[in-house]
């Protein structure tokens, strides 16, 4: 195996840990409320920081562990997980990444410039999150979408932008002490 595919593969399986590790800690904030969670941070920090394939996998190797292991937001597991009220919040980081991804690999030549798509990225691909998530929690509860944004958007909002800035600020860092490894 050559350096490159060995580093890719590392680099896969600790971002994957790195989102088993941060994604069950969770604060309640009432009931009938979601959580605030740290899984959607994990999410954007594996996006930014590592190319479309390897963030991909990450995640998907998260999702797949998830189903066995109690490694979701709150030590959720399993199917019912990704299929019940807050499920559609788990499964759109498939989405997320891509999105992430292809603001984050827009060509720059400034530095700040850099920043500013990974920042875009990761505000659409919460926005992404927050469609998916609103759509399933709505159809889960049967509350109509105002009434759901209320409750799983507006008291995230400030939350999620400041994991956003944290991820572009911390990825964009990680993604060039990754370059100089895979050189």
């Amino acid at each position: 195996m050559n350096h490159i595919k060995l580093v890719r593969l590392t680099t896969s399986a600790v971002f994957a840990a790195v989102l088993c590790l941060i994604s069950p800690v969770t604060v309640p904030l009432g009931p009938n409320l979601v959580p605030f969670a740290l899984q959607i941070f994990a999410v954007m920090l594996c996006a930014v920081t590592l190319d479309w394939a390897t963030a991909q996998i990450s995640v998907l190797v998260y999702l797949l562990l998830g189903l066995f292991l109690p490694i979701f937001s709150g030590g959720n597991t399993g199917i019912t997980a990704i299929t019940g009220v807050t499920g559609g919040y788990i499964w759109s980081y498939l989405l997320m990444v891509p999105v992430i991804r292809m603001c984050r690999s827009i060509p720059t030549k400034k530095r700040w410039t850099e920043y500013l798509f990974s920042m875009l990225g990761c505000l659409i691909g919460i926005a992404v999150c927050y469609c998916c998530g609103t759509v399933q929690y709505s159809i889960q509860t049967n509350t109509d979408i105002p009434q759901a944004l209320s409750i799983c958007v507006l008291p995230f909002i400030g939350f999620d932008l400041l994991k956003a800035l944290v991820a572009t600020l911390l990825g964009v860092q990680l993604a060039r002490v990754l370059c100089t490894l895979n050189a």
